[in-house]
Order: C-alpha cells, then sequence, then structure tokens
C-alpha cells in the first residue's frame, strides 16, 4: 500500500498526530485535513533513506530495552515478511509473543552448532555478553552500541545473539519473560512516532498495521533483506538447490561452520541465516553457484524471460520468489490423526489394546506408548498454546515446555494398572539432574495413581527441590478441552502444573 492512501485511512486525529511528531512542522496547530495534506506532503521524509537509518539507530539504542528488543521483531522479523507489509494488530501482538516463545525454545533446545574459529567467536560473544549483564539486570544503551559493534565484527547473527542471551535468561525480558500486550503496544507508539509504522483501520472496525511500501523498500535495502521468509523457504525446495552437497558448498564458501552430521533441515536455517538468496544462486564469485545454464532454465520454468546475463537471470528468480504470496498452512500434516487420538486418549494411557486395535487407532501393541505421547504433545501445542521442545538423544523425557528461564518436563505411563511413581522415580530423577536448565516441574501422566505415589512425591520435592505433579490424562484432557484452544487467546498457564502429588484439576486458574 503507499503511503498517500494510507493516511485518509487513519482512523483517528491522534494517530495522524503521533505520525507527523517526526517531520511535520507544527502539526498540532492543524485541523485534520490539514494533516492529512501535511502528512501526503511530507512523504518523502518518511522513506529517505537517511532519515530511516537514523530512526533505526534511535530505536536500536533507545533507553528502553523493550523497544530495543521488539521495534525489530515487529518490523523486521514479522511485517516486512507480511503481503503488502501489512497485519491485523491483535495477530500481529501474537505473532510477536509466538516469535519470542520460539527463541527461547530454540535456546532449551541445543547449543549453537559451531566449530573451530566460528565456536571461539560465539565463545568470545557470550562472555562478553555475560559480562554485560553481570553488572545489572539491564544493558545500557552505550553497553548496546559496543556488543552491536562486536556482533558485526565477529560475525554473529541476529539469530545468534537472540539465542545466545535466551540461553543466558535475558532474552526477551530477564527470566526468559515474554513481553506482554502493553509492552508490545509502547512499541507501536513509538514506531509510529518513528513515522516508520502507520496505522488504518477497516470498514468493520479492525485495525491493522502497516508499512507503507516506499518505507518498507527503504527498510529492506537497508537491512539487505531480498525476499520475504516463506519465499526463501520455497526458494530452497526448488531440486536446482535443495540438495545437501549444495548446500553445504556454499556454507562453505561463505565460511559457515556446521556439524558433520548436519542435516538438511538444519543446513537450510544456516543458509537462512548467513547467505542470501542471490549468494544462495550465484555464489560468492564468478565460478560459484548456479551455471547460467541451470538458471535459465529455471527461469523458463517460472515463465520468465530466460535470457542474459548471470545476474539478471539470479535477479527475475530471486523477485519471482519474493512475490510469493503467504499461504495459511494446516494445522498439521498428521492433524486428523492426532484429532482421533483425543477421541482414545485415555484408552491409549490405560493400554486398553483390544478397544484400540478394534477402532483402528493401533496396529500393534507396541504403539500404544508412542501414540500417547505424541497425543499429549499435540494437546500441549494446539489445545494449550505451548509448543513442546524438539529432543535429541534417547535419554530424557518424553517432552519438554520452556517456562520462563526454566523448563517443565513431563512423561507419559501407558499402564493398565495405577502407576505407582516409586518404580520410575530414578529414571525421571536422572531426566532432572542432567537438564542444563533448573526444572520447574516434573509432570507423570498416567491412567491413574497409587496412593503412595503422592507421598512419594512430596518426598522428592523436600529432598531436591523439584514438584512432581501426578496427572490422569483424563483429567488432563477435560481441562484442555474446556480451555479451548483459540489461538487467538492467551496460552495456558503452565503455573497450573507446578506442584507436587496429584493434580486437584478444580482448582486450576485459566
Amino acid at each position: 500500500m503507499q503511503f498517500r492512501d494510507i493516511i485518509p485511512n487513519i482512523s483517528t486525529k491522534r494517530d495522524k498526530k503521533r505520525i507527523a511528531t517526526e517531520y511535520v512542522i507544527d502539526y498540532s496547530q492543524l485541523d485534520e485535513k490539514g494533516l492529512e495534506n501535511a502528512l501526503i506532503k511530507t512523504a518523502p521524509q518518511y522513506y529517505s533513506e537517511e532519515n530511516v537509518r537514523a530512526r533505526l539507530f534511535e530505536l536500536m539504542y533507545d533507553e528502553d530495552r523493550n523497544i530495543r528488543v521488539l521495534h525489530s521483531i515487529m518490523v523486521r522479523d514479522i511485517l516486512l515478511n507480511q503481503d503488502e507489509f501489512t497485519m491485523e494488530q491483535a495477530l500481529l501482538d501474537q505473532a510477536v509473543v509466538d516469535f519470542e516463545q520460539d527463541i527461547v525454545n530454540r535456546a532449551n533446545e541445543a547449543e549453537i552448532g559451531a566449530s573451530g574459529d566460528k565456536q571461539e567467536r560465539l565463545d568470545l560473544f557470550r562472555f562478553v555478553l555475560e559480562t554485560a549483564w553481570d553488572r545489572n539486570d539491564d544493558v545500557s544503551p552505550d553497553e548496546q552500541h559496543l556488543i552491536e559493534k562486536l556482533r558485526e565484527r565477529l560475525k554473529v547473527t541476529r539469530g545468534e545473539y537472540r539465542i545466545i542471551e535466551a540461553q543466558l535468561g535475558f532474552f526477551p525480558k530477564v527470566r526468559n519473560e515474554i513481553h506482554l500486550l502493553s509492552e508490545i503496544k509502547d512499541c507501536r507508539v513509538r514506531l509510529q512516532s518513528a513515522g516508520l509504522l502507520l496505522c488504518f483501520r477497516t470498514a468493520d472496525g479492525i485495525d491493522f498495521d502497516v508499512i507503507p511500501d516506499e518505507i518498507a523498500g527503504t527498510l529492506r535495502d537497508v537491512w539487505g533483506i531480498e525476499v520475504r521468509n516463506h519465499g526463501y523457504d520455497a526458494l530452497l525446495q526448488d531440486k536446482r538447490v535443495k540438495s545437501k552437497p549444495y548446500l553445504m558448498a556454499i556454507l562453505d564458501k561463505a565460511g559457515v561452520a556446521y556439524d558433520k552430521y548436519v542435516t538438511v533441515e538444519q543446513l537450510r536455517m544456516l543458509i537462512k541465516e548467513h547467505v542470501r538468496p542471490a549468494e544462495l544462486l550465484g555464489g560468492f564469485s564468478a565460478r560459484d553457484g548456479l551455471d547460467a545454464s541451470v538458471l535459465s532454465e529455471w527461469c523458463k520454468d517460472l515463465g520468465l524471460v530466460s535470457s542474459g546475463q548471470k545476474t539478471d537471470l539470479i535477479s527475475r528468480i530471486v523477485q519471482h520468489f519474493d512475490e510469493i504470496k503467504q499461504m495459511s498452512g494446516l494445522v498439521g500434516e498428521h492433524a486428523d490423526q492426532n484429532e482421533l487420538l483425543l477421541e482414545y486418549f485415555t484408552e491409549l494411557a490405560g493400554r486398553k489394546l483390544d478397544e484400540l486395535r478394534k477402532q483402528g487407532v493401533i496396529a500393534k501393541d507396541i504403539e500404544c506408548e508412542r501414540l500417547f505421547e505424541q497425543a499429549t504433545s499435540y494437546i500441549f501445542e494446539k489445545y494449550l498454546g505451548h509448543k513442546p521442545l524438539q529432543l535429541s538423544g534417547t535419554e530424557h523425557p518424553d517432552g519438554i515446555l520452556s517456562y520462563k528461564d526454566r523448563l517443565i518436563m513431563w512423561d507419559n505411563k501407558s499402564k493398565e494398572t495405577d502407576v505407582s511413581l516409586k518404580d520410575h522415580i530414578k529414571q525421571f530423577d536422572r531426566y532432572i539432574k542432567n537438564s542444563n536448565k533448573p526444572v520447574a516441574c516434573f509432570v507423570v501422566l498416567g491412567p491413574s495413581f497409587t496412593d503412595e505415589s503422592s507421598k512419594e512425591a512430596r518426598k522428592y520435592q523436600i529432598e531436591h527441590d523439584v514438584p512432581i505433579a501426578l496427572l490422569q490424562a483424563d483429567e488432563f484432557l477435560s481441562v484442555a478441552k474446556k480451555f479451548g484452544g483459540d489461538p487467538n487467546d492467551d496460552p495456558f498457564p503452565l503455573a497450573n502444573f507446578i506442584q507436587s502429588g496429584r493434580i486437584d484439576v478444580s482448582e486450576m486458574v485459566f
């Protein structure tokens, strides 16, 4: 959307005044129509590269660290990846929360994979961050400026920076606290005052945030953005660049280290983090990347002009993928199966094998435990709003959730009889003690529990200061369905699980 087309649709005079703050002289003296005319007249100042760079510098080193963190998430990571650079305000708020939680989850899943010189640079950067945070629970603008200079010098990406800071317990806020909606709103107001973000209201009263095309173009130039995230994902799926050897060769040329057991998906993540789309196609010198003949064939397949220099061909392909519209995905590849599993959740917990086979839920007895775990993960993510962490190796509980700067672990016990905590306490103790972060609570999910299990849980908490919560499968399912699973709602309060012994779901607050 063009700047001049948005201005008349800004909902209130107050919003127009706020946007006029930076560049319109005597804006407070103008009536609403005069404000609109003045804003349109001064439009070039809003997307001047010099002015955009100045405003970004001010935001990056704002006295309020919430502004420093939030402005780039809202603008760079979310809005610039939307079709027409616009998004309903309520959905943007939720997208910010989800983005921050994803960073915390990734930080909890594993260390950043690197080796040699790259690992040394990451270790140095981590040490500097630790030192900066060591004095108090904040980083000053001056310290932030030095950290940013060091980040660029050490070639640490913004994503790596966030993950390291989250591993230290300081992203998005102290103790990995997620930003409140009021704090996101404050940043929205700050972005409007800086002239980088506009807003408008539709005829049915829905408020949207929008970055005008002209400002978005300047922001993309300043940040070196060539393709929206979903377009880059689509590009990386093409047969010409999707092979593991090709991705590894590009990363080698870019000087990006990776583990020798790296997966293709991990390689794609590294590519997106470190390599621009044009570099992925053309490499870093005339002899790198794809041959011109391959690029020409690719253009022909896309219905683009297939003649011209190699740089022209690359430019056309990059533009094509940048113009791909976002598609709203399905809930998941196995969404229908997962909903079926919920219908038989208590049967899975109680190992009602005859019934499960009869209904076609399982084909073999061994599937029962795995499907009980799968259904539990599905409930946490789709009904309670908490995405389980990805787990590696074999010595771990069935699931882990991020909870502020700690973790909540859970384990499924599918049994035909009551679960006795005493039979499994050594196994759970290993999981807790081997954790790289403090464990806020360990939840055991089963069909039912022996009377002695609650006493065993309290005994463990007294000795190790970690509560073990015992939760019946039928009660867990009833809480999930009562909570509702609306993606627009706040996530289920995980603090409800932090208790020892049998959980009384009637006392849960949400």
